[in-house]
């Protein structure tokens, strides 16, 4: 690393909205490279080791720096440089320039006052509009997504980093002194005409209010419980109320206080998540507005009464999409009540939990017996939900527990019950819309250490929410150090994973504050931010999305099985003709529910 580097590293804070920086993860399935939330960290002064972008909105939803990505390399790319920073400069701004390896350019537009999500978008988008080769992108996927690479952060080929090419001195100033409002609106004045093709495009794009309100805005799904749709998830992250299908602000902020009094939210949580930057999207829809903290209040109350309204007049049915309800008759001696069965059903669950926890680390190694010891603890997860060792629930109810595909929970579990003396056994085969029925077992082989095993205590989680974006490695080794490892060598060894990957998840959890250190180095965790920084990184909106496709694909499935269901030969039908138009999947997975 050169000095160079690190002097335009330092300058990154002058250009983020926030003091967090996203470390790039090459995705080899869309080779490229990509900044997700899973990757963010504190913004430090330490030039990070692989391409880092800066985030470019604050909590606020307000952005510090409008950013031209000229992403065009060779002479071109240099012409569109140029076209670009003369208008700019025609408009009286002060601009910073730096240039990749590759040759491609950004531009940046450091600004004194904060321009709203909508607003970078909406400019970005005009820029691209004049000059083809811009990538509005930064400024357009939203308050929480949009990032940059800043100067000094390393190039994505390791060949080198981006470099300024406006001299240092100049920049520190162009940052400190920052360009004011009159620059923005002679901007505009020069977009004017790409400004007004974007909101007639806006208009076209915008859908009917009554289509809108008619998509659900609660899901309900085993192992994660209520949850807002996504579509309202992510207009309160990123508050693009365009793309959303809103023509204004007021509206969409109705709507996601409306979508977050459905999910059972008080006043209290939406605040918290406005202040902290969970929701900064739904805060800029309030930018406009006069005394933005008294108007969310009254909105509040408005929504409170509108959703009361609507169930009054029509009660809505909570429906969990999962398999329909178990018609298992569960053993237990005769003569005992079902209160007394389901005690004793309870107690050997936890035997079984009990078992596998001490074994599992040794039996279930390596990357595919990291799903099967998540799934084993969805199981059991849904043992104690329907109070039996038998389980009916589907693969796609299972995967949302795991950050799998529903045929790799089919694969897993044929694999499990087919092992010799398995964890689970088969009792009958799924069909039409009932999911396979398994029963949990305790394998002979651990007959002996069965009867004096310590019994768990408290609620099993099969994968927490959170960990299906920070990954199951980080949450053993969380699980480890929740459960009493104070340093990394023993949560490694409880975890039962490699070093290095021990080590990986520790700097992750740190960088998210779900672990700490003491003054001597002790490690302790933090399961209280789990549910916050599940939000932050997205996987919420992931788990909605899920929710959402499942639900589709259950209704194909059973409307094929309506078409087909003529003297109970549905599954002849299914042999014939094969599995219903588009769903990818086999019709072993498609039959369960």
């Amino acid at each position: 690393m050169t000095t160079e580097q690190q002097s335009a590293w330092l300058l990154a804070p002058l250009f983020a909205g926030r003091s967090r920086v996203r470390i790039g993860r090459w995705d080899g399935r869309k080779d490229k490279w990509g900044y997700s939330t899973r990757d963010e960290r504190d913004l430090t002064d330490d030039v990070p080791a692989k391409p880092a972008a800066v985030l470019l909105y604050n909590s606020q939803g307000l952005c510090r720096t409008l950013v031209v990505d000229a992403d065009a390399p060779g002479a071109g790319g240099r012409e569109l440089l140029h076209r670009v920073v003369a208008l700019l400069e025609r408009c009286g701004a002060s601009v910073i320039v730096d240039r990749s390896p590759a040759g491609k350019h950004h531009v940046y537009v450091p600004l004194r006052d904060g321009l709203s999500v909508d607003d970078a978008g909406t400019l970005a988008k005009a820029l691209a509009r004049r000059f083809p080769g811009v990538d509005p992108l930064p400024h357009t996927t939203g308050a929480v997504s949009g990032c940059i690479r800043p100067p000094g952060s390393p190039y994505k080929d390791g060949t080198g980093w981006q470099e300024l090419v406006t001299p240092l001195d100049t920049a520190r100033r162009v940052l400190l002194t920052r360009n004011g409002s009159e620059v923005l609106g002679a901007l505009r004045r020069e977009l004017s005409e790409e400004l007004a093709e974007g909101a007639r495009e806006a208009i076209t794009l915008a859908r009917p209010l009554e289509d809108l309100e008619d998509e659900a805005s609660v899901l309900h799904a085993p192992f994660v419980g209520r949850v807002m749709a996504p579509r309202f998830v992510a207009l309160a992250r990123e508050g693009l109320f365009q793309a959303a299908g809103y023509s204004d602000r007021s509206t969409a902020r109705m709507a996601v206080l409306c979508a977050a009094v459905r999910s059972g939210m008080r006043f209290a949580d939406v605040t918290a998540r406005v202040e902290d930057g969970r929701w900064a999207g739904l805060m800029s829809l309030y930018q406009n507005a006069n005394k933005p903290g008294e108007l969310i209040g009254k909105e509040w109350r408005k929504a409170c009464a509108f959703v009361a309204k609507k169930q009054a007049e029509k009660k809505s049915v909570r429906h969990c999409n999962t398999s329909e309800a178990l018609g298992v008759t569960r053993g237990g001696p005769q003569g005992k009540s079902d209160h007394e069965i389901t005690v004793d059903e309870h107690r050997f669950i936890r035997r079984w939990r009990a078992v596998l926890a001490e074994v599992e680390g040794l039996e279930l190694s390596g990357p595919r017996g990291l799903h099967a010891r998540f799934l084993l603890r969805a199981l059991a997860a849904a043992a104690h939900q329907s109070g039996s060792r038998h389980v009916e629930f589907g693969v796609r109810s299972l995967s949302l527990s795991l950050p799998v595909q529903p045929s790799t929970v089919s694969r897993v579990l044929a694999e499990l019950r087919e092992a010799e003396d398995p964890w689970l056994v088969l009792v009958r085969a799924g069909e039409g819309t009932r999911a396979d029925l398994y029963e949990l077992r305790i394998p002979a082989r651990h007959a002996d250490l069965s009867e004096g095993v310590d019994m768990p205590a408290g609620k099993i989680h099969a994968l927490r929410p959170v960990f299906r974006e920070l990954g199951v490695v980080a949450a053993l080794v969380f699980e480890a150090i929740e459960q009493g490892a104070t340093s990394a060598e023993t949560a490694r060894v409880r975890a039962h994973v490699s070093r290095s990957a021990a080590f990986e998840a520790l700097e992750l959890l740190e960088g998210w504050g779900l672990i700490e250190r003491d003054a001597v180095g002790r490690l302790t965790a933090r399961p209280e931010l789990l549910g916050e920084i599940a939000e932050r990184v997205g996987a919420a909106l992931v788990v909605g999305l899920l929710i959402e496709r499942f639900r589709d694909e259950r209704r194909d499935w059973i409307e094929y099985l309506a078409r087909h269901a003529v003297s109970g030969e549905w599954w002849a039908a299914v042999m014939r003709d094969g599995p219903p138009p588009d769903e990818g999947l086999e019709p072993a997975v498609l039959c369960v529910a």
